[in-house]
C-alpha cells in the first residue's frame, strides 16, 4: 500500500514535470521573461504530498514492524528529493536554458523531450517504487 501512494505521487509529478517543462521549452523563444512560470508543484500537489507524508511519518513510528518502517523512511526520503528537485527546475529553469543556449547542442526538445528530462527521471523512480 505504501509502496504504490508513493509511486502514484511520483508518476504525478513525473506528470507535472513533463507538462511544465515542455510548455516553457515551446515557448522559450516567443516568451523569454516567462520561462520559468510554470510550476511543477502546484497546491494540489503540495497538499497531496503533505497527506502521504503523514500517513507515511505515522508508519515510521517505531512501533510499527521493521519491514513497513523502511520502506516508509525511503518513501520520506524519495518524495523529500523529487519535491527538491522539482523546485530546483522551477527556481532554475531560465539559467539552465541559458547554459543550454551557449552549449554546442542547443536544442530544447531533442526527439520532443525536454533537454532537461526530469519527467523521464521522475517516471523510472516511480516505475522503480511499484
Amino acid at each position: 500500500m505504501q509502496r504504490r501512494a508513493v509511486a502514484a505521487m511520483l508518476f504525478r509529478l513525473a506528470r507535472r514535470a513533463d507538462e511544465a517543462l515542455s510548455a516553457s521549452l515551446a515557448h522559450a523563444g516567443q516568451a523569454w521573461e516567462k520561462v520559468d512560470a510554470p510550476s511543477i508543484v502546484d497546491l494540489d500537489f503540495e497538499r497531496d504530498n503533505a497527506a502521504l507524508r503523514r500517513q507515511l511519518g505515522a508508519a515510521a513510528q517505531p512501533v510499527a514492524p521493521p519491514s513497513e518502517r523502511a520502506v516508509a523512511l525511503e518513501g520520506l526520503l524519495v518524495l523529500d528529493v523529487a519535491v527538491a528537485l522539482a523546485r530546483l527546475c522551477e527556481r532554475r529553469m531560465a539559467s539552465l536554458l541559458r547554459l543550454r543556449l551557449r552549449a554546442p547542442s542547443r536544442e530544447l526538445m531533442p526527439g520532443g523531450r525536454p533537454f532537461l528530462d526530469l519527467g523521464a527521471a521522475l517516471h523510472e523512480a516511480a516505475e522503480a517504487w511499484r
